[in-house]
């Protein structure tokens, strides 16, 4: 699941070119607004088409770039370290980051030059965060925070905004609920406000644009990891599924609420229809939800364990990526073990999965209540 970091800092691009305000440019803004859809569809031929016409009509731009490592990063999802197109991915960062510098440098109150600063060096932090490389964030911090306070205050003028001002006001104060540890590194932070910062978050999912499904997507998070609120969680992963069937983190997420709320029948139709040859990261989402499927629906226990223990296989492949995968698998083992028996068996895994995730819904869970 998505950190601090993602949680605060993952923001959208808007549409401009260098040297010019087009926020009201209707032609640029529809090629923009193609090109992310059909990124998050995984329509990648379409967004790669997309954004070289966006190249080309605006080169000095950090669009553009921001926009192909994008592509990248969904292409590969999940992307690794390792992973050959990291590089690239992380040079075009570098180039928006550029490029949002050179507008900064001429109008550092540019809306265009502070999204883009802020959102590149975010996404750069979020792969790094997501990846296990916390060190390799902490040198840019500042410039992020620097970027966030004034996306927030400029909120009012461009609505776009209110998604990283939600974030920020909820995480800041609902990550240190749940990691108490980082409590005195916060006093150096502006204060935030979560039923502020939730507010926010709905408003940006209904009013906004070019963030319309983060917001989406991190209401449903927030629902399911700080609120609590599993159905809600629910509704808003199914809003993401529906409008990107294809992209297999969505149906990953949509499959994990459609399971912790017993919904089965629905779960297991949508796991068949996972093409599990496509990839990796497919299988392992197949795998993980078999197991859980098999263990509450099927009630076969001995496949249950199989599924579970090849998911856990699979996701170590991944690395910190694929923990929540790892945490749900573990966890049904646990249940598993103690279903048989096995109770210091059960204990090893219950202890095994919460040390992939500390989000509670994962080892709370009780299949023998009904939802």
């Amino acid at each position: 699941m998505k950190g601090i970091l993602t949680g605060i800092f993952f923001l959208l691009t808007i549409p401009a070119v260098a040297q010019q305000n087009i926020l009201d440019d209707p032609e640029i803004q529809e090629r923009v607004q193609k090109c992310l859809y059909a990124t998050y569809g995984y329509a990648f031929e379409e967004a790669l088409e997309m954004q070289a016409i966006l190249q080309e009509k605006m080169p000095r731009h950090p669009a553009p770039y921001f926009l192909k490592a994008l592509i990248i990063y969904w292409k590969e999802f999940p992307l690794l370290p390792d992973d050959p197109n990291t590089e690239l991915f992380e040079s075009l960062m570098d180039q928006s980051i550029e490029r949002a510098g050179n507008i900064l440098e001429k109008d550092p109150d540019h809306l265009e030059g502070i999204f883009f600063d802020l959102h590149a060096r975010a996404f750069k932090a979020m792969f790094w965060a997501d990846n296990g490389k916390t060190a390799r964030v902490l040198f840019d911090i500042n410039n992020i925070y620097r970027q966030t306070l004034a996306g927030i205050d400029l909120k009012e003028k461009f609505n776009e905004f209110y998604f990283s001002s939600g974030l920020y006001n909820y995480y800041i104060e609902a990550y240190v609920e749940l990691h108490p540890a980082y409590k005195p590194i916060t006093v150096f932070f502006r204060d935030g406000n979560k039923k502020r910062g939730l507010k926010e978050l709905k408003y940006a999912a209904e009013n906004t644009t070019y963030i319309k499904y983060e917001s989406i997507l991190f209401l449903s998070l927030v629902y399911l990891n700080y609120e609590k609120e599993i159905e809600k969680a629910l509704d808003y992963a199914a809003l993401l599924y529906n409008n990107f069937p294809k992209n297999i983190y969505y149906t990953g997420q949509y499959l994990i609420l459609l399971l912790y709320n017993s919904k089965y029948t629905i779960a297991s139709v949508l796991n068949e229809q996972i093409d599990y040859h496509k990839s990796e990261f497919h299988r392992l989402i197949y795998l993980m939800t078999q197991g859980f499927l098999y263990e509450n629906q099927l009630k076969d226990l001995k496949a249950a364990e199989q599924y579970y223990l090849r998911a856990i296989s699979k996701a170590e492949t991944f690395g910190p990526i694929a923990d929540l995968y790892a945490a749900i698998s573990y966890a049904g083992l646990s249940r598993i073990a103690e279903k048989q028996g096995n109770t210091g068996e059960a204990r090893r895994y219950h202890r095994q999965s919460r040390q992939y995730s500390v989000f509670s819904f994962i080892l709370e869970f009780d299949s023998g209540v009904s939802r």
